[in-house]
């Protein structure tokens, strides 16, 4: 008989309810049981982006909300180098970068039936990965959702906010933290409920293309 183990999540909930509201609190190793519940396991009606890295869902908790990316190709991502870039994610914090709260690397043996022809079904142990980004969730939808005839009745004022918050989260991310983006577009420009822009998506792209790292003024960080 198989036994199904049931995590409690009250503690990890309570601390992620917690870092949504404090700006100041850092990020966290979450456990995969809370981003499957605040998504309601992945559910489709949940997903609000897809893109080449993975999807993403919103997760809502009692006080607010967050973004569940679901990276593809999870599979091939070791849970070392991936744990490591996620550490290193901790320290990018910008008013024009969406802001990082956690991560997952899950890894689980499980028993699974498998057939062959002309041979009994049989229980052979698989590995399944699970490699989870989750961060502050941005209401107001990307950029390239205003780069239509919605944009002309921005004021001037607001596209030029947009302009220089990029730039500066571009400056912060390159200089000060040597981390190159490496799949800029509108796409991964977030406006908040302020039309302030926050950059996403930095650093993804190393796991699934196997990017090296870059070097800025003796800094090392993801491409």
């Amino acid at each position: 008989m198989m036994h199904v183990i049931r995590v409690d999540i009250k503690p990890a909930s309570n601390v992620l309810e917690h870092m949504i509201l404090d700006e100041s609190a850092e990020p966290m190793n979450l456990p995969l049981a809370l981003l499957q519940h605040v998504t309601e396991d992945f559910a489709e009606n949940r997903q609000i982006g897809r893109g080449g890295f993975g999807v993403v869902y919103r997760g809502d908790l009692q006080n607010g909300s967050v973004a569940v990316k679901r990276l593809l190709n999870s599979h091939t991502i070791e849970e070392e180098p991936f744990n490591r870039e996620a550490i290193s994610l901790i320290s990018v914090k910008h008013k024009n970068v969406v802001r990082f709260l956690g991560y997952c690397a899950n890894t689980e043996n499980k028993a699974m039936l498998h057939a062959e022809p002309g041979k009994a079904l049989k229980y052979v142990f698989v590995e399944i990965r699970e490699r989870l980004l989750c961060f502050e969730y941005i209401n107001n939808g990307s950029l390239d959702k205003y780069l239509t005839d919605e944009l002309r009745g921005l004021e001037w004022h607001t596209r030029y906010q947009i302009i220089r918050g990029i730039c500066d989260g571009l400056v912060y991310l390159h200089k000060e933290k040597g981390i190159v983006h490496r799949d800029m577009k509108p796409a991964n420009i977030l406006l908040d409920h302020r039309m302030i822009p926050k950059i996403t998506d930095f650093g993804i792209s190393k796991f699934l293309n196997g990017a090296t790292h870059a070097v800025a003024s003796n800094r090392i960080g993801s491409l």
